[in-house]
């Protein structure tokens, strides 16, 4: 049997002979609540770019080792040395394809949302570009350069899309008691 019973505020609540309420319409939300916060976002923007410059000096400087090169600036902003036809570019190309995969895991660590990864590496990249356009003093025109950086993006996002959406999939472990084996 379900009686009406007037509120305080003028509207009636459902109430069951046992007693039970409504549920209150702000706990009937969503699973996580989404807060549009600035400061967070420009964090992790800083975050990834320092782990994208970070990294990809990291793995310049090994390949750079390996083949017993001088390390310079211009094999990371210059758009003109990134191609086929010589070992440095070769070297270098090689170094932004591995540094999009360290930087997947960047997105895992620190993003950790599937749907944000896009936009994340779509903003490194961006900025990347003007990083780019401010040493060289031209806009990137070498049609290597934007293809290098188009594979970077795909692998860096969906690759780190991949990895975020495996640990949001986990299962969510409702009672801290130990299972009982029947």
């Amino acid at each position: 049997m379900v009686a009406r019973r007037p509120r305080a505020d003028g509207v009636a609540a459902l109430s069951s002979a046992s007693g039970c309420r409504a549920p209150r319409a702000g706990m009937a939300g969503q699973f996580r609540s989404y807060v549009w916060d600035p400061l967070l976002i420009l964090s992790q923007i800083v975050l990834m770019q320092t782990v994208y410059y970070g990294s990809l000096g990291l793995w310049l400087a090994l390949v750079d080792a390996l083949v017993r090169s001088s390390p310079s600036l211009d094999q990371m902003f210059d758009a003109e040395i990134l191609g086929f036809s010589t070992p440095p570019g070769r070297l270098s190309m090689m170094s932004f394809v591995l540094n999009a995969l360290t930087c997947a895991l960047g997105l895992l660590y620190f993003i950790r949302r599937g749907k944000q990864c896009l936009d994340f590496t779509v903003t490194v990249h961006f900025f990347h570009l003007l990083g780019c356009w401010l040493y060289s003093s031209h806009f990137p025109s070498a049609l290597t350069w934007w293809l290098v950086q188009a594979v970077c993006i795909a692998l860096m996002a969906v690759i780190g899309e991949y990895l975020c959406m495996r640990t949001e999939l986990k299962e969510i472990p409702l009672s801290s008691a130990p299972k009982s084996n029947v």
